[in-house]
């Protein structure tokens, strides 16, 4: 029996890869908007066997600003994808439920003598598991339950505004972005914009609109972060699995999702098996993102002026 919790994108994709072999129940808690702009792979649709119908829009081009200068980055192709969270987690959610999966709404409370404790409901039911995966988020009760640390994250700030975006633009000045950046994204016939909470009033004076924000945490991958412990597994937001620098976390939530029911169906180390596939990707960008936050973050971007650049950068992209 193995026993999920959330059923997030990483969680839902976890749960189907396991339903071929297992007994998988899956515990999902309440529907909540997630900080994120829906920017993933074009190739996550072919890759993984989804309806191309849910792309609301296909992006050609991402745009850096910096100081006044602003820099295009073809990518060759309509090759980003902007999907809606909401209506991608819960179709994820339902492929799982279609292999298998029995899904259960309810809250994760912890583990008592070997069995998790969920409310549902108005009552308190025991689930007893082989195997516990938390897929459940920066803030993973999972990982408090068996008394590992959070995972690192930092705090942003997001909204919906009346603004029209055709490309994903990315914000580097530090007043709009903080260490890392600010973003605008097309959402439906609006724009999905956020940025660390320090500069998000900054970010919103700049494109000239003034919403109610809502603040969450987006974790930031560095080595070391325990993924496994026993017979209890995490993957997703919950293990921290997000893209240094570029912060892109569905696609490498899914891949993830797929590297760790690999290596438990075929009872590998899971560890070493993503490491193998990911840790010199997820270093290299974690080095990248460290040298942006230093005086260097001007000599990285305006490289990108540079076609050979941009060319090297795209490449790397699309093959991570």
């Amino acid at each position: 029996m193995i026993l999920v919790i959330g059923g997030g994108v990483a969680g839902a994709s976890v749960a189907r890869f396991l339903a071929k072999k297992y007994d998988v129940t899956l515990i999902q808690d309440k529907i909540w908007e997630k900080p994120c702009g829906g920017g993933v792979k074009v190739k996550v649709f072919d890759e993984f066997g989804l309806d191309k119908g849910l792309i609301r829009h296909l992006i050609d081009e991402v745009e850096i600003f910096y100081k006044k200068n602003k820099i295009s980055i073809p990518l060759k192709g309509k090759n980003l994808a902007i999907v809606r969270r909401d209506e991608f987690d819960a179709y994820l959610r339902e492929i799982a439920k279609e292999s298998g999966v029995r899904i259960i709404y309810g809250k994760f409370l912890g583990i008592e003598n070997g069995r998790a404790i969920v409310r549902v409901g108005d009552k308190k039911e025991k689930f007893n598991y082989d195997i516990l995966i938390g897929a459940d988020g920066v803030n993973s009760s999972v990982r408090k339950a068996i008394g590992l640390l959070e995972v690192p994250k930092v705090l942003t700030l997001y909204a919906k505004v009346n603004l029209k975006v055709n490309s994903c633009r990315f914000f580097f000045d530090k007043k709009l972005g903080g260490d890392y950046y600010g973003w605008a994204f097309p959402y439906d016939n609006l724009a999905h914009i956020g940025s660390e909470r320090r500069s998000f009033e900054n970010l919103c004076k700049y494109l000239g609109v003034s919403p109610k924000p809502r603040g969450y945490y987006i974790p930031t991958w560095q080595k070391g972060i325990e993924i496994c412990k026993g017979n209890v597994y995490f993957v997703g937001d919950a293990a921290a699995q997000v893209m240094p620098m570029t912060f892109e976390g569905i696609y490498y939530a899914m891949k993830s999702a797929k590297i760790l029911a690999n290596s438990i169906i075929n009872r590998l180390d899971y560890k070493k098996e993503w490491e193998k596939v990911y840790l010199k990707d997820f270093a290299f960008m974690k080095f990248l993102e460290t040298l942006s936050k230093t005086s260097l973050r001007g000599v990285l971007l305006n490289a990108h002026k540079l076609n050979l650049i941009k060319d090297l950068t795209i490449s790397f992209w699309l093959r991570a």
